[in-house]
């Protein structure tokens, strides 16, 4: 038996074995933490479920706008998969939402949510608004006169019938300087959403208002003297904005519409999705491209 092989085969002393142990124990560690720099920071769980995100919308833009997000997930590859659900039958998508029916909502816009909140308290700190996206703009139309100046003396105006448009019809008139409110503008604030006509301090025309329904303001459009009608609901009965008699301010428009969801989804990788392409270029540019100035991007992420 040679010299090295004795020294192997004897027995280690316990300094030696505790040494062995040590340098063992060292390489180990030093093996994690090298594993740990190079896999990063630990990351939270973006994991997109499968399970497709029921969003309830109106038809037109919202709907259109989430088909064209669907096609640039599927094209992206990052698993968002929407259900979009549609109707323009007046149910109450927050009542839906606030169910679990469905799990966002894409319809209303900033003073129209307060508005529901205020008068269905169950529903603060549940629903919550993640992305502002976009303004129906909000327009004077006439199929009887071709500008401002031409509509006489006392002519009567169809204006909204819920409160939450009719100050944007009101504060048109006010920037034409056909009206003086109790409130200088459109801000979004508490007194420029409540204004009304007890708030007209001056109507030197004498014009009158005739609060009506929605789309009735648009189909009703060829029998009036003149009609206040939403972007969207213009953009669907084949009228041309280049036709208004006068269009409300786009730039820091307080009606900016909403996605809404529920407090505990806001960490849903789904919605996080959703608000990412929403608030993206390309939707910007979709907008842009198809609405022909009835309806402007407004885009803002809400949540962290």
């Amino acid at each position: 038996m040679t010299k090295m092989t004795k020294e192997i085969s004897m027995p280690q002393t316990p300094r030696a074995a505790r040494r062995k142990t040590l340098v063992a124990a060292f390489a180990i560690a030093t093996g994690m933490l090298a594993a740990s720099v190079l896999a990063g920071p630990a990351q939270a769980d973006t994991r997109v479920p499968g399970e497709p995100l029921r969003v309830y919308v109106t038809p037109t833009p919202q709907g259109d706008i989430l088909r064209y997000v669907q096609q640039l997930a599927d094209a992206d590859g990052s698993g968002l998969k929407l259900k979009v659900i549609e109707s323009s039958q007046g149910l109450d998508a927050n009542q839906l939402l606030l169910k679990g029916d469905v799990d966002a909502n894409l319809f209303q816009h900033r003073p129209y949510f307060n508005s529901w909140i205020a008068a269905h308290p169950e529903g603060k700190d549940k629903l919550v608004n993640a992305a502002t996206l976009l303004v129906n703009v909000f327009g004077l139309y006439s199929s009887k006169y071709r500008s401002l100046e031409d509509i006489p003396e006392g002519a009567s105006f169809l204006v909204p019938n819920e409160q939450t448009n009719l100050p944007r019809a009101l504060f048109i008139l006010q920037n034409e300087g056909l009206l003086r409110l109790s409130h200088p503008q459109s801000d979004g604030s508490a007194s420029a959403v409540a204004i009304d006509e007890k708030s007209i301090v001056a109507n030197p025309k004498h014009f009158k208002f005739i609060p009506t329904e929605t789309r009735l303001r648009a189909k009703s459009l060829p029998d009036v003297e003149a009609s206040f009608i939403n972007g969207d609901i213009a953009l669907t009965h084949d009228i041309s904005p280049e036709s208004a008699l006068a269009l409300e301010d786009k730039a820091n428009n307080p009606y900016a519409n909403v996605l809404t969801t529920r407090s505990e989804l806001v960490g849903d990788p789904r919605i996080r999705l959703l608000v990412d392409y929403l608030t993206g270029e390309k939707v910007a540019g979709f907008i842009d491209d198809n609405y022909r100035g009835f309806v402007a991007p407004v885009q803002q992420r809400l949540i962290p």
